[in-house]
């Protein structure tokens, strides 16, 4: 009995003094390839979580195609669905074209981001958070009902 006091006594310390380490961070990587006539689209999402909650998301978005139009209307098309976003600190992006490739990144520090923000410009983010986090599993499914494929 008394080595069981002692064994539950250092195992109390252990927590009370910070030596067991908390969850870390983890990475789910989520991806998807299309190929449709003469475009290629790749996307990759790389979702920070720590035990069950996202921190962070970075997706990085690809289109290939030889037809510059394609490009430049693909350019404009993702500008518009990012402009709404470009106060809001903690959500940053870029969308550039090198050679035949569009590419678009966008990072979302879902810790620190102003969230009523976000719901403000879609509402659709409400349905995400549950007090003020977005469970990994959330985010997992909703990437799956768009076709995208996730590893953890």
């Amino acid at each position: 009995m008394k080595k069981i006091q002692i064994i539950l006594v250092l195992i109390i310390a252990l927590f009370a003094t910070g030596c067991v380490k908390e969850s870390e961070e983890k990475t789910m990587t989520c991806t998807r390839t299309v190929n449709k006539e003469d475009v290629k689209m790749d996307f990759q999402y790389n979702v920070v979580y720590q035990q069950d909650y996202v921190k962070k998301v970075e997706s990085i978005e690809k289109v290939t195609t030889d037809n510059l139009e394609t490009l430049n209307n693909y350019k404009t098309t993702v500008e518009q669905v990012y402009a709404p976003y470009k106060d809001i600190e903690y959500y940053e992006t870029e969308v550039t074209i090198s050679d035949n490739t569009l590419t678009s990144i966008a990072s979302i520090d879902y810790e620190n981001i102003d969230i009523d923000e976000l719901i403000k410009i879609d509402s659709a983010y409400e349905q995400l958070f549950t007090n003020g986090k977005i469970s990994i599993d959330t985010i997992e499914n909703l990437y799956n009902q768009i076709g995208v494929s996730c590893t953890r």
